[in-house]
């Protein structure tokens, strides 16, 4: 290939991971309202933040907020200050942590690899179901992996490749990490030294060659103060609420009902994998043969798996389960699937990557399937336009074109284009949501119509929400005011009772429930919509609207 042809296609290389990247992110990213319930009580806290101008302790709807440490909401906060209180806003900062975790991951895999590796795992990653939802959702766990994954990459690169200056900033990265959702960096990062010493005796020599109780002393120093700073401003508040409920008990205690087994964060991964899951798979089974011969498994190798296997057997061991707690685990496996791709392609009839070879075979029907299911879903359950179509019909053209390639990999023809094909049809499926389904989506939305209409309509009354559940954060950040959450009978009188205006926002089916009591009420403002805004809001066999009123006083 002459240079002026080589030149070409980087530049066009280029172009389309920027728009990929774009498209992924940053794409009408503040169109949305917020989503029930978390990023809206995410970005209430940070508002507050900016309002109150205090900057070292969270608070929501006033009182102290011991959910997470502060560097998240100050990070968000300070989004605020220069673009304002609004949803692009609070989502700005997720999603450069997501574009700093793409980064970080290329660079690792072409640290410890090649190039190309680290350029295929990024691209992995950016186009994951994982980075498209976390990076769009007000919280924290993309800034929270850019920091974890970010400082373990630093320390392993520091070790693998006799780089220690590479340590120091690696152990701020995990100070960092720390101070965005606490203690739980240094344990993933700690049980994987731990796991790295006893499989390895070279990871042993290399990594406790660090300067591990210096690099510790320095983590403490950045994140402690803000530790302590709480304890000594909110005492055994700030141990109740956040080291034993919102760690220890949230952890150990069986808190919460009808919790996800234990296979749970496989399941995730497996599906959040798609389309390389089988090629994981594969590069898993090789190294597993490769490891019973007695061979050495390349270190970078054994530090990606064990960095997967503590992030999913620690969070499995959790009896609260979410299913983005995992996604820490994410870079690396996204790493995994770019190094059995390279080998798979440049060493196509090599018997040591077998597994992987048969694996990648799955990557184009894998595609088809997932188009094929796509559109029968749209053609039959979903109302969605017409024009939607276009997803299932570019995946089963990608899948299609990769089945092709990958039949073909002993010629070499094409097989560079795969994992560029397979990210373009996951962006197709990414582009119909945000053009066609967040719009349907939005429509179904309750909230924020409830609390515009108080924020514009109700001055001097006093607010309230009586067992909104879920819609709770997303009234309360757009009703910008002080809100009492009722959630008993006897509370709820009460507070219709004290004397002076007064506005509530509930479901009608309770309001009535009220009027039976004979409790004064009128409805000032109703408006139909769900409980919980989910998929289920765009099926043909309609969802049940619920009807939500705001209602005062009655003269």
């Amino acid at each position: 290939m002459s240079r002026a042809a080589l030149r070409i296609e980087r530049i066009a290389a280029v172009a389309l991971a920027a728009s990929i990247l774009f498209v992924v992110l940053f794409w009408r990213l503040g169109v949305p309202s917020f989503w029930d319930p978390d990023e809206a009580h995410y970005a209430e806290t940070s508002r507050e933040m900016v309002a109150t101008g205090d900057w070292l302790a969270p608070f929501y709807n006033e009182q102290p907020f011991f959910d997470k440490p502060a560097f998240f909401h100050q990070l968000q906060a300070a989004s605020m200050v220069v673009f304002g209180p609004y949803e692009f806003a609070a989502r700005f900062v997720p999603a450069l942590g997501a574009l700093a975790l793409i980064g970080v991951t290329i660079w690792f895999g072409s640290t410890l690899g090649s190039r190309r590796t680290g350029i295929i795992g990024g691209l992995l990653l950016a186009v994951s179901p994982g980075v498209f939802g976390l990076a769009r959702y007000a919280i924290l766990d993309t800034v929270f992996t850019a920091f974890v994954f970010g400082g373990a990459a630093l320390l392993a690169v520091a070790a693998l490749r006799d780089r220690p200056r590479l340590q120091w900033p690696g152990y701020v990265a995990v100070a960092f990490a720390v101070l965005t959702k606490g203690p739980l960096a240094l344990v993933l990062c700690g049980l994987t030294l731990l796991l790295a010493c006893v499989v390895s005796a070279d990871l042993r020599r290399r990594l406790l060659g660090l300067r591990w109780i210096v690099g510790l002393a320095l983590v403490v120093a950045i994140a402690a103060p803000w530790f302590i700073y709480m304890y000594l401003r909110f005492g055994q508040d700030f141990v109740n609420g956040y080291v034993l409920d919102e760690n220890l008990r949230l952890f150990a205690a069986s808190r919460f009902a009808n919790q996800p087994g234990p296979l749970f964060y496989v399941q995730i991964l497996a599906l959040g994998l798609l389309p390389w899951t089988g090629l994981l798979i594969g590069r898993l089974v090789d190294d597993v043969r490769t490891a019973m011969r007695r061979e050495r498994l390349d270190a970078a190798e054994t530090l990606l798996w064990l960095w997967a296997l503590v992030v999913v057997a620690f969070f499995s061991a959790s009896t609260f389960k979410l299913d983005h707690y995992v996604f820490p685990a994410a870079p690396a496996l996204c790493l995994l699937c770019a190094r059995a791709w390279q080998d798979v392609q440049t060493q196509p009839l090599d018997r040591r990557h077998l597994a992987a070879r048969i694996g990648a075979s799955t990557i184009g029907p894998v595609l088809i399937v997932i188009g094929c299911a796509i559109g029968y879903l749209l053609v039959t359950q979903l109302t969605l336009p017409r024009a939607t179509l276009f997803v299932p019909a570019a995946m089963v053209s990608c899948g299609a074109a990769v089945t092709v390639i990958v039949s073909r990999l002993a010629s070499g023809r094409g097989s560079r284009l795969v994992p560029w094909i397979g990210s373009i049809a996951l962006v197709v499926i990414y582009a119909g949501v945000i053009l066609f389904a967040l719009p349907a989506l939005e429509a179904h939305k309750v909230a924020p119509h409830l609390a515009r209409f108080v924020a514009s309509n109700a001055a001097g009354n006093r607010v309230a929400s009586y067992r909104l559940n879920r819609l709770t954060p997303a009234f309360r950040f757009y009703v910008n005011r002080h809100t009492r959450f009722l959630d008993g009978v006897d509370e709820a009188e009460a507070f219709f009772t004290a004397g002076g205006p007064f506005v509530c926002a509930m479901a009608k089916e309770a309001y009535d429930e009220f009027v039976a009591r004979g409790v004064p009420l009128k409805i000032v403002y109703r408006r139909e919509g769900v409980w919980v805004t989910s998929g289920r809001a765009l099926s043909r066999k309609r969802e049940r609207l619920t009807e939500f009123v705001v209602a005062g006083q009655a003269k």
